[in-house]
């Protein structure tokens, strides 16, 4: 089982970091359609037509949702796909996540991680594999045709099945709130009471679904499913379950609370209790590599005993990295060293050009010194910090393994509980709560590895195990720590002739990866998450290069929200600023200018400056204005922001947004990923870094690694620009111009420009 489980990862990792996998096409087509023809499990009298629905003999519209709400609303999103194609009415609609089955895959977000060359391979590895995850801001993209036109097949065949029982045409037939009508004899009757009948007929293989103008629920901002039941507190999330189990005689839930080594790559060497054992309390110790879990009655008892444990720590792979050094580093790297004996937490850095076009050489050559423009940014370890503390509840019984966790890959979690277990897959069951926040961070795996095994110990017993936030602040996989070079020529007219864009960092991807199984860590074909926001700017220069040099950290890293668009966008949109600055030039209007070949680019930005009234006068001294624009998850984000500066300390008053996702398919909820994405980007701005010192983390808690308050947050606007692109992601696309048009604000108000996260005025 354990080589099964390897394999699969093989397969997926191979997916994902680009390994020399070649899916044939037929093959992965194949079983496609076999997932295609997938219907869940129904209970008495329900019907499910299609893997995405079923209908209940009350005529109430039930959604399968195959991809993992952490507050980005998608579990009403895909509903309201299904119920506008079923004309069904809203408050007869409910949502439940969808169980683990190849049809649910994901089939674009490992398209979106590769070069462009290999994307269509890409698709065909993730239709062969059948993973189900949740990132990338991909879950309405990759839905979306699949489940519209399955809604509009079944719309078809109810319709059909109605008219062959009334004996009328079926294109006299209407659909209206989940009712099917016949106006001319004013005939009527649920769409449940011919569900049966449909689901003896083929479903046509290309169906018509509603064209924008006849939809009558997208387009509009219904109440969210969730939101009643987490108003109320009945809302359970991972850290909520208890699993009830009549036949269960074993005793009941168990809770355990784990410790960490602080020592980065350090290993646990022994542990040590005050008088050589530990406290009563503790009923189990369950050892791993680099931590020691304790498991008792209760997860206070459990903590408690471990505050009592002294964790010695050691190994030959233990380092007494710094930030200040890695710092030192980057900037050698970006000087161009390549020595691995002068770069020591690095190695030798693996230099690539992830884009060019122009002659950049020659247009570096031909600049005079004066002619010439650089600057230097960088950006530091960041902690996802969810909500909810990461926790998985696990439990072992003849032969078959349950997992009870918030994650954003069941499919993977799945894997993983079989081989840790040495069960066939089938024998696991993973059932996934609520997400109290995952940001990327519910993409990692050592939460389960350590819950099942602790589960491994219990006798049957399921037990809870629970990160503290301590924990979690201090053993992250943290958004990498990245450095950029960024360099300008002007040409005799003064205008920008060459765009320069150097950075140095780590794969994400590869660290991920290599957590999963080592023999994932790979580094071809390159890692695009290095380079998204860089590689290719809407911005149009003569000469252009966009170069990463990729080192290998011994922090692990891991993605958080936007991932490399979070940090590129701060690089890319400050530099303009500073060269508009240089150039003499209004912002805005330098980037209208260069955005001259990019339409929809230009559209939102003449949107955002409109709102915001860019010229409008501010109210006083110690006020600034900044503006960034960024592209993301084939969406596109201008943001204006307007700062008060009080004693050197940052107000942030306003922020308005102008955003095209294609078409805003519920609006109300774009606007609220917007401002949470912007209140994260401003967060880690003004605020948060995790540093280390000898190999330890210094944060512990809210106290030194704060979030932005509520009485902190700004005033926010959002224009929405319909454009009718393809559509585009919105769950994470409001973090990456946050964070440089607040810098550029500040800039506006003081005269600083503040080129390192997190800003400092002194």
């Amino acid at each position: 089982m354990a080589r099964s489980l390897t394999r699969r990862l093989f397969l997926v990792g191979s997916a994902l970091v680009g390994g020399a996998l070649v899916v044939g096409g037929g093959l992965a087509w194949r079983r496609l359609d076999g997932a295609a023809r997938h219907r869940p499990a129904t209970g008495p009298g329900e019907t499910a037509l299609t893997p995405w629905f079923k209908l209940t003999p009350d005529n109430r519209l039930v959604v399968f949702v195959p991809r993992q709400d952490m507050g980005q609303g998608i579990l009403s999103m895909l509903a309201q796909i299904v119920a506008e194609e079923l004309d069904f009415d809203w408050a007869r609609v409910t949502a439940e996540q969808a169980g683990i089955h190849p049809a649910y895959a994901n089939t674009i977000v490992l398209a979106d991680g590769s070069p462009p060359a290999l994307r269509g391979m890409m698709e065909n590895v993730a239709k062969l594999i059948g993973v189900q995850m949740t990132g990338g801001s991909t879950s309405v993209r990759d839905a979306w045709g699949a489940m519209r036109h399955a809604a509009a097949a079944a719309r078809a065949v109810l319709v059909e099945a109605a008219a062959a029982r009334w004996q009328l045409p079926a294109s006299d037939l209407a659909i209206e709130r989940g009712i099917v009508r016949h106006a001319a004899s004013g005939r009527a009757a649920p769409l449940a009471e011919f569900a049966t009948d449909a689901a003896a007929r083929a479903l046509p293989g290309s169906p018509t679904p509603k064209p924008p103008a006849a939809w009558r629920l997208l387009g509009t901002s219904p109440l969210r499913l969730d939101i009643p039941d987490k108003v109320r507190g009945v809302a359970r999330f991972g850290i909520d379950v208890r699993p009830q189990d009549t036949t269960d005689t074993t005793g009941g839930l168990l809770y355990a609370a784990v410790r960490h080594i602080p020592l980065v790559r350090g290993e646990l060497q022994d542990v040590r209790w005050p008088g050589g054992k530990p406290p009563p309390a503790v009923l189990h110790e369950v050892r791993g590599r680099d931590w020691l879990a304790v498991i008792a009655k209760s997860w206070w008892e459990a903590e408690r005993a471990l505050g009592q444990a002294e964790l010695v720590a050691g190994g030959a792979s233990a380092t007494t990295v710094s930030s200040a050094r890695l710092r030192a580093q980057y900037r050698a790297v970006l000087d161009g060293e390549d020595d691995p004996k002068k770069l020591p937490d690095l190695g030798r850095p693996i230099r690539r050009v992830f884009n060019a076009y122009g002659d950049p050489d020659r247009a570096l050559a031909a600049a005079a010194e004066k002619a010439r423009f650089s600057a230097d940014y960088a950006v530091p370890f960041l902690a996802h910090v969810p909500m909810e503390p990461l926790n998985c509840t696990a439990r072992i019984r003849e032969g078959k393994v349950d997992v009870w966790v918030g994650n954003q890959a069941p499919t993977i979690v799945q894997w993983l509980a079989a081989g840790v277990c040495d069960v066939p897959a089938e024998a696991v069951t993973v059932h996934t709560p609520w997400l109290g926040g995952g940001f990327g961070r519910r993409f990692d795996l050592e939460v389960i590895r350590q819950a099942l095994a602790c589960a491994k110990v219990t006798d049957g017993r399921p037990v809870q195990l629970i990160w503290s936030r301590r924990e979690d602040i201090q053993h992250d996989a943290y958004r990498p720590m990245v450095a950029a070079r960024m360099t300008a020529t002007f040409d005799a007219a003064g205008q920008i002739a060459l765009w320069q864009h150097e950075m140095v960092g780590p794969s994400v991807s590869k660290s991920v990866m290599g957590r999963m199984n080592p023999m994932l860590a790979g580094d071809y074909p390159p890692d695009v998450t290095n380079a998204e926001g860089a590689m290719h700017l809407p911005y149009r220069f003569a000469h252009f290069r966009c170069r990463h040099a990729q080192v290998d950290l011994p922090v692990p890293t891991g993605y958080w929200r936007s991932v490399g668009n979070g940090y590129n966008a701060f690089f890319v949109e400050t530099f303009i600023d500073e060269l508009a600055q240089a150039m003499k030039r209004d912002p805005y209007l330098l980037r209208r200018e260069l955005l001259a070949e990019a339409p929809r680019h230009r559209a939102v930005l003449e949107a955002a400056v409109s709102a915001a009234r860019w010229n409008a006068p501010l109210p006083g001294m110690g006020w600034g204005r900044g503006l960034a624009l960024a592209e993301s998850f084939k969406s596109i984000v201008a943001m204006v922001v307007d700062v008060e500066v009080i004693d050197q300390k940052v107000h942030v008053r306003r922020v308005v947004s102008a955003v095209d996702c294609g078409r805003a398919l519920d609006p109300g909820n774009v606007r609220a990923q917007i401002a949470g994405g912007a209140i994260m980007g401003l967060t880690a701005a003004l605020k948060d870094a995790i540093t280390l010192e000898e190999g330890r983390v210094v944060q512990s808690n809210l106290h030194d690694y704060p979030l932005m308050t509520l009485a902190e947050c700004p005033h926010f606007e959002t224009v929405i620009v319909n454009s009718g692109a393809a559509l585009g992601g919105v769950g994470e696309i409001g973090v990456p111009p946050a964070a440089p048009a607040l810098g550029n604000a500040i800039f506006a108000a003081t005269g600083k420009r503040l080129r390192e996260m997190p800003f400092r005025l002194t």
